[in-house]
């Protein structure tokens, strides 16, 4: 098959069969020994490789289903494979596709550039399921061990135990192919011979996924699942040229009781390493608002730790965020906020002007006028200083990422909480939610839960990050034809982040351009996830 696609999709392509092909494992059981012939199967340069066992299991359980994994990787005409053989023989399209990947099976994909990809699924079969499956898609013999479907424009070919799977345009030569490596299991032209793939070979986890990025991530991430009671546990590793979570800082231990005592209202919670000096991401912000760098006092004072949560803003067009640090003396760290904040609303008024607007025309846009006046009169007021807020964030925010992100409805607060074991300077993009994370934390930061040593912990509640997505719709502008393939974008990301259920999830950065994690997933159609503690594995 050639599936053309742009460049967009090509990596929502990706992205998306990271999650679709996760969501559709949730409930192997069966263990896995470290047969490495699937991987054998796919070629040196394959841009997706899965090697999944106990697939009877996985569409049986939970309402998961096998078509979306083939609408993502497989693209349209593999899903017109199923449903017409479903048609065909009056059973659900899902039924005929649980007879073909119950047991072992395999999957590759390869990118020929301009948008084409090709794709091969490998069954592992012995003659009498072998017979089953051919006699499902209509495959009819053509010479010895190969055998065509002319209705479902599918080839076939025996070969080791498999049963290979390929579209008809080129699917010969690509069978053939593929059967030369995995008879030999040739390190030189077949996957095997990835470097960063030989560290996932002799791993047990029923489903292991293979995934190359495109630039300027680069590199490829290697996913191993299992199942551990209603949950599905992931272990990933990747090597990249350029990190996808930024360089990291180095691990120290994390507060897992303040990131769960916010899980009951966030859509997602991050918490990470944080001393208050500026990272090589910071310069721009920097650059515009030089009030923002923290003075030495302020960062003497800081205990290690940031917690950035989003949750829900009473304003339906964009999210609420809060970042909060962890301080050692909460008393000092209020005196030192109030006066940094009166510098960094002033930096971020003087940088929301546009030039030449600081007398009576503000701005060409008369919104952002309007918004930039209002904010210049609030820091005049000498009680702004009592209420902890300024409304030149939202300004500054049109300005520098422009209207079509929603954020001009932000404003800034802030407040120092003290706790039994120090307190949390935290600002926020939303009264209410400056208060009810300030709220959290002020209880429920300070336990004797142990504190793993990590570059990040955090959670992500699917449905409820979907809705966020859904209500803040950025960049989808009405009016403007590109806005409607965000708007599908967004649609399908929304839907792929909801069937994720609840997240959480621990990272680390071992090395420069490496990251290694573990991500345990509990779907939406699953029981609440229990607490546990690091003593049980949990991803925190």
């Amino acid at each position: 098959m050639h599936a053309r696609r742009n460049d967009d999709q090509r990596v929502g392509a990706t992205l998306l069969a990271v999650f679709v092909a996760t969501i559709a494992c949730l409930f192997v059981t069966r263990s896995a020994c470290a047969d490495n012939a699937a991987f054998a199967l796919a070629p040196r340069d394959a841009v997706v490789a899965i090697d999944a066992r106990g697939a009877a299991e996985v569409l049986g359980i939970g309402g998961a289903a096998i078509r979306p994994v083939l609408g993502s990787l497989a693209g349209e005409q593999a899903l017109a494979t199923f449903d017409s053989l479903a048609r065909r023989t009056k059973t659900p399209a899902d039924a005929a596709a649980r007879e073909v990947f119950a047991g072992r099976v395999a999957f590759y994909l390869t990118d020929h550039g301009a948008g084409e990809y090709r794709w091969i699924f490998g069954v592992q079969a012995d003659d009498a399921r072998c017979e089953r499956v051919l006699k499902m898609l209509g495959g009819r013999m053509t010479a010895p061990q190969r055998f065509a479907s002319a209705a479902e424009r599918l080839v076939f070919r025996r070969i080791g135990g498999w049963l290979l799977i390929a579209p008809v345009e080129g699917g010969d030569a690509a069978l053939d192919a593929a059967a030369a490596r995995t008879m030999a299991e040739d390190a030189g032209s077949s996957l095997l011979g990835d470097p960063l793939i030989q560290e996932f070979l002799a791993s047990d986890a029923p489903v292991r996924i293979f995934l190359r990025h495109n630039a300027p991530i680069g590199g490829a991430t290697l996913v191993g699942i299992t199942r551990t009671g209603n949950a599905l546990r992931a272990e990933l590793r990747g090597t990249y040229d350029q990190s996808p979570i930024g360089a990291g800082a180095r691990p120290r231990p994390l507060d897992t009781r303040a990131v769960r005592a916010l899980e009951g209202a966030a859509a997602m919670v991050v918490s990470n390493p944080s001393d208050g000096a500026a990272s090589p991401s910071d310069a721009f912000w920097l650059a515009l608002v030089p009030e923002l760098k923290l003075s030495p006092a302020m960062r003497a004072n800081m205990a290690g730790e940031r917690i950035m949560a989003f949750g829900t803003s009473a304003d339906p067009a964009r999210p609420a965020m809060a970042l909060a640090w962890r301080v050692e003396d909460a008393r000092q760290a209020e005196a030192d906020q109030d006066a940094y904040m009166h510098g960094v609303c002033c930096g971020l008024l003087r940088a929301a002007e546009f030039p030449g607007s600081r007398d009576a025309e503000f701005a060409p846009v008369a919104a952002h006028a309007d918004r930039l006046k209002a904010a210049a009169r609030q820091m005049a007021d000498p009680n702004a200083a009592g209420k902890r807020e300024c409304d030149a964030l939202g300004p500054f925010l049109d300005r520098y990422l422009g209207s079509a992100f929603k954020l001009g409805g932000c404003g800034l607060h802030w407040t120092t909480v003290e706790t039994p074991c120090g307190g949390w300077q935290v600002y926020a993009s939303d009264r209410d939610w400056l208060l009810a994370v300030s709220s959290e934390l002020k209880s429920n930061s300070c336990g004797d839960e142990e504190h793993p040593a990590a570059t990040g912990i955090g959670f992500c509640d699917g449905p409820r990050a979907a809705a966020v997505v859904r209500r803040w719709r950025p960049l989808v502008v009405e009016g403007i034809k590109s806005s409607d393939r965000i708007s599908r974008g967004l649609d399908a990301l929304a839907t792929a982040v909801e069937g994720l259920g609840r997240v959480r999830f621990r990272y680390e950065t071992p090395a420069p351009h490496r990251v290694e994690a573990l991500i345990e997933i509990v779907p939406k159609s699953a029981a609440p996830v229990p607490a546990a503690s690091a003593k049980t594995g949990s991803a925190q």
